[in-house]
């Protein structure tokens, strides 16, 4: 694996493919991102487990997982399970830098993984959304209507909703999000959680046997 601190200056340079499978890819990309299940919008749904393993079989370059990673011990895991890095989306929503509406923020911040309703009712294709964002846009997020050109906003709470931006999307990994706070405050607990993770499991593991004389 690369070492993600080397990466952030080329980052921006590099094309960004993002996957969900691997037969999505028909070129050898500079990199790519993984999109597993539990990622917010249109999300994969492949576990994160299966899908480093599959895409490592045939790309050794530069991978990036998306899916859940909210908190330093999943960015740890991403890290384990064999990418470079982790792509966060969702916690970066509820932050004071982020330009989207405040009610979107705090549904974020008082939602947790239980609240995030999977639909391909909205947009045709399946992605992760926030129930009650659902249900502000007038609908009911546990009785969808099966066709989506019957779906009605007659009851929204705002004045026109449309799905591509008054239905919100989420990640599962919101319920570690406590609160709106600055970028740099998000990105400091992260990290802090991934060495103390790291170094804890690293205590534990046992000290290598000496070899004998």
């Amino acid at each position: 694996m690369t070492d993600p601190w080397r990466l952030t200056p080329v980052l921006k340079d590099l094309r960004l493919p993002m996957v969900g499978a691997p037969i999505f890819i028909v070129s050898t990309p500079d990199l790519v991102i993984a999109i597993a299940a539990g990622a917010g919008g249109h999300a994969g749904s492949i576990s994160p487990f299966a899908l480093v393993r599959e895409i490592r079989e045939w790309f050794d370059g530069l991978l990036l997982l998306s899916g859940s990673i909210a908190t330093g011990q999943a960015l740890l895991a991403a890290r384990a399970l064999g990418a470079d890095l982790g792509y966060v989306g969702s916690p970066f929503i509820a932050t004071e830098e982020a330009n989207a509406d405040p009610l979107y923020k705090q549904m974020i911040v008082e939602s947790g993984a239980d609240d995030i309703v999977t639909s391909a009712q909205f947009t045709g294709v399946a992605g992760n959304y926030l129930a009650s964002s659902i249900r502000w846009a007038g609908l009911d997020p546990d009785n969808l209507p099966e066709d989506p050109a019957t779906i009605s906003f007659a009851g929204a709470t705002s004045a026109k909703p449309k799905a591509w931006c008054d239905i919100w999307n989420s990640g599962q990994g919101i319920g570690a999000v406590r609160g709106v706070v600055p970028a740099a405050t998000l990105v400091d607990r992260i990290a802090r959680e991934y060495n103390e993770t790291r170094a804890g499991l690293l205590a534990e593991m046992p000290a290598p046997a000496e070899s004998a004389a």
